[in-house]
């Protein structure tokens, strides 16, 4: 057999619902073999897993590191976070500031975006096309550009020229997407319920954090779920909502699928674990788009994670200025968001660890689902061979705690500090390269700027389903 550049040893990869012992060779940045220990070829650099979990890299598709100040957030601190946390893709939105570089709304903007991951990420990205009235002769050029969608906000301005979108420009985006397999992305809130509930509690002289759920109602959200899925399915168009917030928008969803429509959604770990009694604790620190939402709709939420009615799960990593503090007297005044890419893989995890989730149902929400979905599966998202060998190691017993000051987002904060996860990432791999190494958060590797930018809808070749042993693979069920 010819020597490869490198196989991992004695790991236990998930195949057919069971943990089975096998090695996988990487050469020239791709998996070429699953197989068990005699079947393997030798290799330049030997890891000896020592019966470790090996999994797919998670793939997060809905990242902000090029928007906001450069001290708190940018592509190369952003895929170190990345790859800190077993997040082995990502896919960068269209909001960019003018620090960093434009928003993602022509061809030239692409390549800068493009240019500037590749001169500072560590693992490799996609990039979302922003979409609205004043670039839609532009759009079929980023489609050419191999973005993964168009992003559309129905009722609020990202930056400079990326405005919200009225509702006839919307339609007119989608069907301009119609056919071409890219997903119009839609962050979903009406705009109108939300300026008038915002309006009405601050003539009220409510602005401190705790009431900022009722500026942003559900019903804003399922309004405006309903709206755009009847829009696609006017357009022909698939339509993906992001960073849903509610279990009690759910029923929308379901009733849309029902009539046909091709509507997909993904929800983020913050909407999972924390509710609105979270504004006590953390107060303006906790701000977001959508808000979060009370416990009863937590809970909803995850059932319709745990059924299927979710279909993946993103992290809306974003790291806004550091200046809380007004926002506790006027939480209208600050900027939303906080960080969460890092520790989006680790924290799911748990739920593997303790039989809430699957590790089916785990490895579709953070791989296979969101890569299929934007069009980077087999390539991302899969551990097959033909596939890109983006790889984690997962040890069982390693312990950590959540501690901001150890993380490499850059950000001054964590929703998840203090929290002690067991069973974590020790080691990811990019295309065959050790990029973390160590107990999460771990260590960096390798050089920033290896990162490489990948189209989507372009790799059609099919992985092959052999599995480990050289047999035929159980496919993995999304909703097991």
């Amino acid at each position: 057999m010819s020597v490869v550049d490198l196989v991992i040893h004695s790991a236990r990869l998930r195949w057919g619902g069971e943990w089975v012992e096998s090695g996988v060779a990487v050469d020239d940045g791709r998996i070429v073999r699953i197989a068990k220990e005699p079947q393997l070829p030798p290799a330049d650099e030997s890891v000896d897993a020592g019966g470790l979990l090996l999994l797919p890299g998670a793939v997060d598709t809905h990242t902000h590191f090029s928007y906001g100040r450069p001290d708190r957030t940018d592509l190369g601190t952003g895929s170190g976070a990345c790859a800190s946390g077993g997040v082995t893709f990502f896919v960068e939105q269209a909001a960019s500031t003018p620090e960093h570089c434009r928003p993602t709304l022509d061809a030239s903007a692409l390549q800068e975006k493009v240019a500037l991951g590749e001169r500072s990420s560590l693992v490799d990205f996609g990039v979302h096309g922003g979409g609205c009235a004043e670039n839609l002769s532009r759009i079929p050029d980023l489609l050419a550009g191999g973005v993964a969608g168009i992003k559309v906000y129905l009722g609020w301005n990202p930056v400079g020229e990326y405005r919200a979108s009225e509702d006839a420009t919307v339609l007119a985006i989608a069907r301009r997407l119609s056919g071409t397999g890219a997903p119009l992305e839609v962050h979903a809130e009406n705009p109108s319920l939300v300026a008038d509930a915002t309006e009405t509690l601050r003539k009220a002289g409510r602005t401190t954090p705790e009431v900022y759920t009722d500026s942003r109602p559900t019903l804003a959200e399922q309004e405006a779920v309903a709206r755009v899925a009847r829009w696609g399915e006017a357009a022909g168009t698939a339509i993906h909502i992001v960073h849903l917030s509610s279990g009690w928008t759910l029923p929308v969803v379901r009733e849309a699928r029902a009539r046909g429509a091709d509507l997909s959604v993904e929800t983020c770990p913050h909407y999972l674990y924390f509710d609105t009694g979270t504004y006590r604790d953390r107060g303006a620190y906790a701000k977001v788009n959508p808000p979060l939402r009370s416990r009863a709709e937590v809970e909803a939420l995850w059932a319709g994670l745990l059924d299927g009615t979710v279909d993946f799960l993103a992290s809306d990593h974003a790291a806004p200025s550091s200046e809380k503090a007004p926002g506790e007297k006027d939480i209208f005044s600050i900027p939303p968001g906080f960080p969460g890419s890092e520790t989006m893989y680790p924290i799911l995890m748990q739920e593997a660890f303790r039989g809430r989730l699957s590790w089916e149902r785990l490895l579709w929400l953070l791989a296979e689902g969101p890569a299929r979905r934007f069009g980077y599966h087999p390539r991302k998202g899969s551990l097959l061979p033909g596939a890109d060998a983006d790889l984690v190691l997962v040890d069982p017993r390693a312990t950590a705690v959540i501690r901001n000051e150890d993380l490499h987002h850059h950000s001054e904060f964590t929703l998840f500090e203090g929290w002690s996860l067991k069973g974590v990432p020790v080691r990811t791999f990019s295309r065959g390269e050790t990029v973390s190494d160590g107990v999460f958060p771990g260590t960096l590797r390798g050089r920033p700027g290896r990162g490489r930018y990948q189209r989507a809808r372009e790799f059609t070749g099919p992985a092959s389903p052999a599995g480990p042993g050289g047999g035929a693979g159980t496919p993995r069920s999304p909703h097991r």
